[in-house]
């Protein structure tokens, strides 16, 4: 059996995280609720909320997984060693994946400002389900310069991304972080 609870945030927009306290405070009060309903496993598919990952954890005794780490896990199985990052401007900001990333050596790419306002302009087309060819071009300028800057592969750190380009569209490997938690959850109740 799966739970789904959506949880919409109050403090939280296409750019990512406006007010932390508030973010924060939803987010415990959903775990906890999840845990009172039974679930033996939590996944969030938000990126950018992995920031209060620990308080979150801390704040349940059943686990959580972690989409930042289970996709550091993939890329490095593939043996990537620098790879481009398409995310909300919260989690460039907060250093999400680069933090994660450069403790594993594998180096992380970042989007210039430009780059990171159409990246939120893309996100905020797919939040209001308006995304096509246009969101396409830009993130495929995107991913051209990433490995004009030595990217080897592109991830995903953002729930809507991958609603806008996936493998179909270009070359440059693509690592869907939303695909990758869930195949995370799935190993994980195979062992249970």
């Amino acid at each position: 059996p799966i739970i789904i609870y959506s949880l919409p945030l109050d403090g939280f927009d296409e750019k990512g995280i406006s007010d932390h306290l508030l973010v924060k405070e939803q987010l415990i009060f959903g775990v906890k609720r999840l845990e009172l309903a039974g679930c033996d496993l939590i996944v969030i598919a938000c990126n950018t909320v992995h920031h209060f990952f620990q308080a979150m954890q801390d704040a349940i005794s059943i686990p959580i997984l972690n989409i930042v780490e289970e996709s550091l896990n993939r890329v490095k199985e593939g043996g990537f060693q620098r790879i481009g990052l398409f995310a909300s401007q919260s989690t460039v900001e907060l250093k999400l994946y680069e933090l994660a990333f450069e403790k594993k050596e594998i180096k992380v790419v970042l989007p210039n400002k430009n780059q990171q306002e159409k990246l939120n302009k893309v996100i905020e087309k797919v939040m209001g389900g308006h995304q096509g060819i246009h969101e396409i071009i830009s993130l495929k300028e995107i991913a051209f310069d990433f490995m004009q800057r030595g990217a080897q592969a592109i991830v995903m750190g953002c729930t809507e991304i991958p609603l806008a380009i996936n493998q179909t569209h270009t070359d440059i490997k693509l690592f869907d972080t939303i695909e990758i938690i869930v195949e995370a959850a799935v190993d994980f109740s195979r062992k249970k």
